[in-house]
């Protein structure tokens, strides 16, 4: 009987994670993909496979539905006489997936048919043939060949080798569709992503029934995983968007605020236009949001507005009473309690963080692992991380919506964004440094890029704004010493502006400056230092000053004279430096004040620091503003 090597990868990724409008698309295509990769893991265990990723020691956590996640590539050892019995397994394997993504698919159904005597109505054909058509689990294997201690190490790296592979090998499936003019598939496509029709019924009030309890609005479409989407596992365990954003807001009101809102959105629960919010819970069992456990997104008046526009639209079609009743309930909410509020604090804030981190050289740790036991310890430790982010970002008020392995997707508000992002570098570095240590190789560091943006984009944007964060924060472009282990932050202003900016972790100075930045905006527990217009001026002196120099001519032999360049670019350099003293010592604050004399040094510093980049200063400066945001009043007072 032979050893073999087993790898396998669930997905797309592209359809359960990155297909996503709002914060429940997100989550759930998350926990589906998850729980499908679980399912596996499973299955494969039960076949006395040798899990190493994931490597547990609990059979419970495998379960489905249990708070373990399980990332979407699994990698286990097999004893087998012949492939032929590696090839069933893998078979099982894409059985086990598709049969716990049927499951789901089928619980999906049975909550549109509880309000449906006559059933849901959905496009039965395109239902059953799409049902079949999402979940992909590609696989390889090698043989380990030979009882040397690098065996087992040779035989992964073939099995990663033909893995990649067959990921690059793309299938071309034929349609579902008889003919270019199949009536059947000449129907809207899904709002997620465009890539599948709709299942949703051409029957007006079913549709319109569908429509109110899916939280969709008169044009969106959704396939058969967009059903799933927003139906499957527990909806209260996903706080939305909203609900982090308006943290800090929350945390202002009185507990007679917080009673009336609370008592109005209890009803809204019962007439089905808010959600209830119970999940993230603490050591005490209670959800850290427990003050106000609904989604927060009636607490933003164009949201309240947008929504009993809704109504009134569809009560004038059915004329139902318990729409009527909501409309009452909102409009009493704004203008009789929220009106006060709104008065008093301001808005809450609009703006909040999707983090996204991964782990940095991993494979150079994973090269050293030349034995099963290696890449076991490697993966505990890496459990004993995902393990204890939930922990973690639960310190800062985030909850995290995946960890599993190095990789971690959370929602933060936006003012503990950037303390949670470097928690869990350090938690990331503490959890690798014994087996690093025991490898005799460097501990791994973590890479984390915050995408910061407005409630309103899609969420699958903001997944990209987060992945274009975490690309900074990697520096791939950089000098090899100076890649990795740093805060990329990437800031879309909902006007169009995109600024971008990168700190390393080891640059504890630089990190305190910008902390000391969020701090002078004087939002945060202290008195306003810095004018919010600086930021702006900074970068009007580097565009004033951002002219070609006398550098551009050439000697007498039509060469660039090199000692003309340094010259003109030290010109260049005082000539900003004595712009920006200038600037500095007439900038006052909106109440009058200048300037002190400690924070014009920390800048004058940092710009040092940065080579003279004005425009880096500036950006810097700008995303500090945003970071100082708990409430639009923060923001757009200044």
């Amino acid at each position: 009987m032979k050893k073999y090597v087993l790898l396998l990868s669930v997905g797309p990724v592209q359809s359960f994670i990155a297909s996503a409008r709002t914060s429940r698309d997100l989550w759930s295509g998350s926990w589906l993909l998850s729980e499908i990769a679980k399912a596996v893991a499973k299955m494969l265990k039960e076949n006395q496979a040798e899990l190493v990723f994931p490597y547990v020691t609990d059979d419970t956590l495998l379960k489905a539905d249990s708070d373990f996640s399980v990332g979407n590539k699994i990698q286990v050892v097999v004893s087998a006489d012949n492939v032929d019995t590696i090839k069933f397994l893998a078979k099982q394997a894409i059985d086990a997936a598709q049969a716990r993504f049927t499951e789901e698919a089928l619980k999906a159904r049975r909550e549109l048919e509880k309000k449906e005597k006559e059933g849901d109505g959905l496009r039965e054909n395109i239902w059953a043939a799409q049902i079949n058509d999402y979940v992909e689990v590609q696989s390889s294997w090698a043989a380990i060949v030979g009882d040397d201690k690098n065996a087992y190490q040779r035989a992964s790296e073939r099995a990663a080798q033909a893995l990649a592979a067959r990921k690059a090998t793309r299938d071309f499936m034929p349609s579902l569709a008889k003919n270019a003019y199949d009536n059947a598939y000449m129907i809207p496509k899904s709002s997620l992503d465009g890539a599948h029709e709709t299942v949703l019924p051409s029957e007006k009030r079913k549709l319109r029934h569908i429509r109110q309890q899916l939280r969709l609005s008169d044009s969106e479409q959704l396939d058969t995983v967009g059903i799933v989407k927003r139906l499957a596992g527990n909806p209260d365990q996903f706080t939305p968007f909203t609900r982090v954003t308006a943290n800090a807001w929350i945390d202002r009101l009185t507990d007679n605020e917080l009673k009336a809102i609370n008592t109005a959105y209890t009803k809204l629960v019962k007439h089905g236009v808010a959600t209830n919010v119970r999940g993230n819970k603490g050591e005490d069992s209670q959800s850290i949001y427990h003050k106000l456990p609904f989604d927060a997104q009636m607490l933003y008046p164009s949201r309240i507005d947008a929504e009993i526009l809704q109504i009134e639209r569809a009560i004038n079609i059915e004329g139902d009473h318990d729409l009527l009743q909501a409309r009452n309930v909102l409009e009493d909410l704004r203008d009789s309690t929220l009106k006060d509020v709104w008065k008093r604090i301001g808005l809450p804030s609009s703006y909040g963080v999707l983090l996204l981190a991964d782990g940095d050289k991993m494979g150079v740790l994973l090269d050293h692992a030349d034995t099963l036991s290696h890449h076991q310890a490697i993966t505990e430790a890496l459990s004993t991380f995902a393990g204890a982010v939930a922990n973690t970002m639960r310190e800062f008020n985030g909850h995290t919506i995946y960890a599993g392995g190095d990789d971690v997707l959370g929602f933060v508000p936006l003012h503990e964004a950037r303390l949670c992002a470097e928690a869990l570098s350090v938690l990331f570095n503490n959890c690798l440094s014994e087996v690093a240590d025991e490898l005799k190789t460097d501990t791994p560091t973590l890479s984390v890029g915050l995408a910061i943006a407005h409630i309103m984009t899609p969420l699958g944007q903001i997944r990209e704004l987060a992945k274009q964060a975490e690309a900074i924060a990697k520096g791939d472009a950089l000098a090899d010493k100076e890649t990795r282990n740093a805060l990329g932050i990437t800031l879309s202003v909902r006007s169009g502006s995109i600024s971008d900016m990168r700190i390393r972790w080891d640059n504890k100075e630089a990190l305190k400056q910008f902390d000391d930045w969020v701090k002078a905006y004087g939002v945060i527990g202290e008195e306003r230092q810095l004018p919010s217009r600086i930021a702006y001026d900074i970068r009007e002196i580097y565009l004033r000053t951002n002219f070609p120099t006398l550098s551009s001519k050439s000697n007498k032999a039509g060469k660039l004279d090199s000692s003309n360049l340094q010259v003109d670019i030290d010109l260049l350099k005082n000539i900003r430096k004595a712009e920006f003293k200038r600037m500095l010592n007439s900038a006052r604050t909106t109440d009058g004040n200048i300037i002190p004399d400690v924070i014009k040094a920390q800048l004058n510093t940092r710009l040092e620091h940065l080579d003279g980049d004005l425009e880096k200063l500036s950006t810097e400066l700008i995303i500090a503003r945003w970071v100082a945001m708990q409430t639009e009043k923060d923001i757009g007072k200044h």
